[in-house]
């Protein structure tokens, strides 16, 4: 995956989370003006033009709605559509305005409301072009509006402190509204492209691993071809000594095991699906392969009588044997292997009798390279499986046993895995 260029994150803007907010914005600018207009005709009798303003507002909420039909698509906003929105209400807004008194309605600094939104979520030069829109607007409404019908003079100039003094309010309260809900916004699609970023650095660790590994699967056919018939050799000649016998006829099953598995990789390259079977049927065969490819360690399964055919996905094997062998490893205890369906969600659990995790070790598990075994084991087992339940809809969590050790529980959707 290319990194992401700032062009990129600067033209793309999460949409329910900026254009929700300014929807909320516009709805309570409505809702405002029309109490206003309201308050005004009838409270106070200055007659107001009210068709053409009730147009306006009509307009702006058959915008709004529009705007809330958009949101449910939850498809990403860009720069230029975040624009055309702020234009549309700042050209409203001046209209109405316009009908309202103009410059010496003390409502008009409302008009820096989308230049703010602007400043904090559009390029420089959408900025300063909303903001040379809003300064016309404003030079405009010096010279062209209709003037309000107030007869007393010094009911019109306490009119006007105090909305003055309203405006403010309502000013700051809607910056203060917009920014701090903006400010979280980014803040989370900073953290969701952190995430990306980690998990991508992960996965081209994983991918690079997986090229060298197969490298090596080439490598070892041959050798490993030589060993299985040299312990087979042996075995013949000291049939008759127990102790090596047993050794030699242990190195050719171990010898055999391995060759399974270079083939098993030679068929995932030529994308040769594995045959389906019953799930405690691949359960036993896997905990028996296991087993004999650990001989000194010992595991009890508890496997569900589950006859549904089940086609393993790519990868889950070597999964659950990688966290079986770590469960050997801490443990010289019985390693205990158990699995249970739940609908359409499968669980496999492997449950040690060892130290466990520190609770560092249980937040990094899977997601960064460690190994709790000192001097033992490079790390990478827990990584590449939980890599492999993300890729295939699952997910691996740690848990504290009583009475010492731990449990590791896979989770993998059935649907995905059959």
């Amino acid at each position: 995956m290319p990194p992401l260029t700032d062009s990129t994150l600067r033209s793309t803007l999460p949409a329910r989370a900026l254009l929700g907010r300014l929807l909320a914005v516009r709805m309570s600018l409505i809702a405002g003006w029309a109490a206003g207009i309201v308050w005004l005709h009838w409270g106070l009798g200055i007659r107001m033009p009210l068709l053409p303003m009730a147009a306006v507002l009509a307009l702006m909420g058959l915008f709004s709605l529009s705007t809330a039909w958009r949101l449910r698509l939850d498809v990403p906003a860009t720069q230029m559509e975040f624009l055309v929105h702020l234009l549309a209400d700042l050209t409203a807004f001046a209209v109405l305005a316009f009908f309202s008194g103009g410059a010496t309605n003390p409502f008009v600094s409302l008009m820096l409301v989308p230049v703010v939104i602007a400043a904090i979520s559009l390029r420089p030069r959408w900025v300063w072009l909303l903001a040379a829109v809003a300064g016309g607007y404003y030079a405009l409404l010096l010279f062209v509006y209709q003037p309000l019908a107030v007869a007393d003079p010094t009911a019109a100039y306490g009119m006007h402190l105090g909305g003055m003094w309203f405006n403010f309010l309502i000013s700051a309260g809607l910056i203060a509204f917009f920014v701090t809900r903006m400010h979280a916004a980014l803040r989370l699609r900073d953290q969701e492209l952190s995430t990306l970023r980690e998990k991508q650095l992960r996965d081209e660790r994983i991918v690079a691993l997986g090229t060298q590994a197969a490298l090596a699967a080439h490598e070892l056919a041959t050798p490993l071809a030589t060993i299985q018939t040299t312990a087979h050799e042996l075995a013949a000649e000291f049939v008759n000594d127990p102790d090596i016998g047993a050794d030699c006829r242990l190195l050719e099953k171990q010898a055999q095991a391995c060759k399974r598995i270079l083939t098993q990789l030679a068929a995932r390259a030529q994308d040769t699906p594995p045959a389906a079977q019953p799930l405690d049927t691949w359960l036993a065969a896997l905990a028996e392969r296991w087993q004999m490819l650990r001989p000194d360690a010992q595991i009890a399964t508890e496997l569900p009588p589950d006859q549904r055919h089940f086609t393993p996905p790519d990868g889950l094997e070597q999964a659950i044997l990688n966290v079986l062998n770590n469960a050997a490893d801490a443990s010289p205890d019985v390693v205990e292997l158990s699995a249970a369906t739940e609908g359409d969600v499968l669980f496999i659990d492997v449950a040690d009798r060892g130290p466990g995790f520190t609770p560092e070790q249980k937040a990094q598990a899977g997601r960064v390279l460690f190994s709790g075994k000192p001097g033992r084991g490079w790390g990478m087992g827990l990584a590449l499986t939980h890599a492999t339940l993300e890729r295939l809809g699952g997910s691996l969590t740690l848990v504290e046993r009583d009475g010492g050790g731990t449990r590791v529980r896979i989770t993998l959707p059935w649907k995905q895995a059959t």
